[in-house]
């Protein structure tokens, strides 16, 4: 097996390339790598897939310097991308793969390699001596039956407190309107800002998020209105199959009239009639057990190939929340 790098392809036609494989999602089409490439200080660099000459799949990773270390990446934590990964079909002799990946590393002097696909058979990656931080999302499944749903959620901490905001007035839309973005961030460093934080990204990011995805319907994003104002917003990216938790935000002042419940309910109903199949709500937040989605673990899978990038991967996170907490003083005030 053997990775070639592409050179010079355009969207269309990246984009029909990778239909074919089961394992393709939103975060390995050219709009969300486009998303990547502007937001991120790294190159993007796509494969070929080749085994017995002949092309078997694609894969695409982040390939960026930090100080004195490359670091390769598919993706990297932070990116606000849940998956990246090869994009093959689920027979695919993931042993070979690893080989040839670590080869090209090797090759290109890689310090550190990061991959993350729910694919990945765990006892391989074990073998290959990968290291692995483990996390947690909750799966719903997009029945076409909405009574179905309903049921599924929560009865005293969900069903009541989406009855308790439409009864107050609230309305959920799916806006196009750029206005979202302003709003959407200063809501969020107003609740970063009660736990005398940062937000992990920059106001620009949201930003080219909504004018990179929404044109190309592949953003859901919903405020949510009360007397006329707008007091939460909610941004869903998805593909034709799976719609993506990205980021919720409101006003702490209203949120006893329970606006971020009426929020995800609405965006279950709205990708259950474009008939999306799963809400991926990514991350183990307290509040999404009560929308009646199954925990999963997700893996991120690691590797260096030099002792102190390694260290330095752990110091990295470490100086990022002090920095993040050094920041949030001027929103915790």
């Amino acid at each position: 097996m053997e990775l070639k790098i592409i050179e010079n392809i355009n969207d269309t036609e990246w984009d029909t390339l990778i239909s074919q494989f089961e394992t393709k999602s939103l975060f390995h089409q050219f709009a969300w790598l486009n998303f990547l490439q502007k937001t991120q200080k790294a190159k993007i660099i796509k494969f070929q897939i080749y085994d017995d000459d002949k092309i078997i799949g694609y894969f695409v990773g982040m390939l960026e310097q930090r100080g004195p270390f490359k670091i390769f990446s598919s993706p990297r934590p932070g990116c606000n991308t849940e998956y990246l990964g090869p994009i093959i079909n689920k027979n695919f002799e993931q042993q070979k793969f690893l080989k040839s990946l670590e080869k090209w590393c090797r090759l290109n002097k890689i310090d550190l390699l990061e991959i993350s696909n729910p694919y990945l058979n765990n006892e391989i990656m074990e073998k290959n001596k990968f290291k692995c931080r483990q996390g947690l999302t909750y799966i719903v499944n997009l029945s076409r039956d909405i009574n179905k749903m309903w049921l599924n959620l929560d009865k005293k901490s969900c069903r009541y407190a989406i009855h308790k905001a439409e009864k107050n007035g609230l309305t959920v839309e799916d806006t196009s309107d750029p206005q979202i973005i302003d709003k959407y961030y200063e809501q969020l460093k107003e609740i970063f800002g009660k736990q005398k934080l940062a937000p992990t990204y920059p106001r620009e990011r949201v930003a080219t998020l909504f004018h990179l995805l929404k044109d190309k319907r592949l953003l859901y994003s919903l405020w949510v209105k009360y007397e006329n104002k707008i007091i939460a917003t909610g941004l869903f990216p998805h593909d034709s199959q799976v719609v993506y938790f990205w980021g919720g935000a409101s006003w702490l002042r209203y949120q006893h009239l329970c606006p971020n419940d009426l929020l995800h309910w609405t965006l279950i109903k709205i990708a259950t009639e474009d008939g999306l199949k799963y809400y991926d709500m990514g991350g183990a937040g307290s509040f999404k057990p009560k929308f009646g989605g199954v925990a999963a673990v997700t893996y991120h899978w690691y590797k260096s190939y030099n002792f102190i990038a390694g260290l330095a991967r752990i110091l990295y996170q470490y100086n990022f929340k002090t920095i993040q907490k050094i920041k949030g003083l001027k929103y915790g005030k």
